[in-house]
């Protein structure tokens, strides 16, 4: 499962990374096209320039000669506009060629010899006005010179625009025809990378909808495993308790009201039944408490834990005072969870480390608690350093046990020390504590040294 989705992910991250430099590439050549463009759109409003330029210098040449030949004064304000015209578009001229160089410098000639071509028309018609005479003047043929002069200035314009135009154009639609190809590769790259990460997620969905079905199976088959599992609990923890009372009383009888009647051996013999029926009671009465935890009958409450250990404690007073321990309770926390499986937790740790003692050592067992993150639990979920946790320590200097058994002690049933040790213990007080914490969501880890003690840890997750 990991595998798979970690190769979703390298697929989204090469796919997204290829979008990203297509796009960039897209833009780059989308940018270049869009220089070419305005370059060409700059290059034809100058060579409009130009003609426009060449039009009025036309109309100046015109509307001289009419002046000339028919002494008219509407000629002369036909001349002055198309004198302002041509000083306009030569002024437009020097501003749109301003990112040429060459141009630039064309358009410097071109201004003054359309400044000594304008003088020459009004030296021109002064003349003219002045000598009433309809015959060409010296000045007259100079500003015709100036004219040819200015028109071959504006054709090397034009023939350098229309060079430059035709560069641009190349241009243009070289880079038009690369962005059209490059938006048509990046749809079918696009397309080709969706197809084939919707492809991986509909084979994952697929295998995702194949495991859910197997583990609904699986929760099922457990159900009823766990439902045949209470029924077995069930019977054990009531069915066979009758059998075990005969016995007790059958042997108890055979004990008081024969005691005469028979020899050491059997009243010995007759005593160890007694003896082992009473432990198997037991033991049924412990499996029914631990059974019991896996079904939930009552509603979570606020706990306030210092109260809690002290009635755990004058329980256990008797007890504490016939070995001579030391029970120190430190300042608890108040928690969300189930009264009576919280009384059970605790009755069975203090119990633990009030069985398990060293000889001519005085117990002393230690109940303290502060708030930390769940470091650690690191080994047990790494998700869970970052949540808040109360940790309770329960520590003795007991006997302690080796830390190489640390899973077996926290398994039902099973025991550090021989069935004929000094140590009464029948094995699942730390398996109850274990369901306790788990109905709790919490854990418990544990910790000892032989002949030093033991430190079990409870981790309650705080409310947010």
């Amino acid at each position: 499962m990991k595998k798979r989705l970690l190769i979703i992910v390298i697929a989204f991250c090469i796919s997204f990374v290829s979008m990203i430099a297509l796009s960039l590439f897209s833009m780059e050549r989308f940018s270049t096209f869009t220089q070419f463009s305005d370059a060409v759109d700059h290059t034809n409003l100058v060579i409009i320039d130009i003609r426009s330029t060449e039009v009025s210098l036309r109309d100046v040449g015109l509307t001289e000669r009419g002046y000339m030949i028919t002494h008219d004064t509407m000629y002369l304000r036909l001349l002055n506009n198309s004198i302002d015209s041509i000083n306009k578009w030569v002024d437009t001229l020097e501003r749109t060629t301003a990112d040429n160089p060459e141009q630039w410098k064309n358009v410097t000639l071109l201004k003054a010899s359309v400044a000594i071509r304008i003088a020459a028309v009004r030296a021109n018609i002064e003349y003219v006005d002045s000598c009433r005479s309809s015959m060409p003047s010296k000045f007259y043929f100079d500003s015709r010179q100036q004219m040819v002069e200015c028109s071959h200035q504006l054709r090397a314009m034009r023939l350098a625009e229309n060079k430059l135009l035709a560069e641009r154009s190349r241009g243009q639609q070289f880079y038009q025809a690369l962005t059209t190809s490059t938006l048509k590769y990046l749809l079918v790259i696009f397309c080709v990378i969706t197809l084939i990460l919707f492809s991986i997620m509909i084979k994952e969905l697929r295998e995702r909808i194949r495991y859910q079905e197997e583990l609904q199976t699986k929760v099922i088959d457990l159900r009823r495993s766990h439902n045949e599992l209470q029924e077995i609990a069930f019977v054990a923890s009531h069915d066979l308790q009758e059998p075990l009372r005969k016995i007790q009383v059958f042997s108890n009888m055979l004990l008081y009201k024969n005691s005469g009647l028979v020899d050491e051996q059997t009243n010995i013999t007759i005593g160890r039944i007694n003896s082992s029926a009473n432990r198997m009671q037991l033991l049924i009465s412990d499996l029914n408490a631990l059974t019991s935890l896996t079904k939930i009958d009552e509603q979570k409450e606020t706990v306030d834990l210092n109260v809690t250990c002290q009635y755990i404690l004058f329980d256990l007073e008797e007890q504490i005072k016939m070995i001579g321990a030391s029970v120190d309770v430190y300042a608890m926390p108040v928690i969300k969870g189930y009264p009576n499986q919280l009384s059970l937790l605790f009755k069975a740790l203090l119990d633990n480390s009030l069985k398990f003692t060293r000889e001519s050592v005085n117990p002393v067992i230690t109940l303290s608690c502060e708030i930390i993150n769940g470091h650690e639990l690191v080994s047990i979920n790494p998700n869970l350093i970052h949540k808040k946790f109360h940790r309770i320590i329960c520590s003795d200097n007991g006997i302690g046990f080796d830390n190489q058994f640390i899973n077996k002690i926290f398994q039902i049933f099973q025991r550090l020390h021989a069935q004929e040790s000094k140590y009464d213990g029948k094995g699942i007080g730390l398996a109850i504590c274990q369901r306790i914490m788990a109905n709790h969501e919490g854990y418990i880890i544990g910790h000892g040294e032989p002949g030093m003690g033991a430190k079990f840890k409870l981790f309650f997750p705080v409310e947010e």
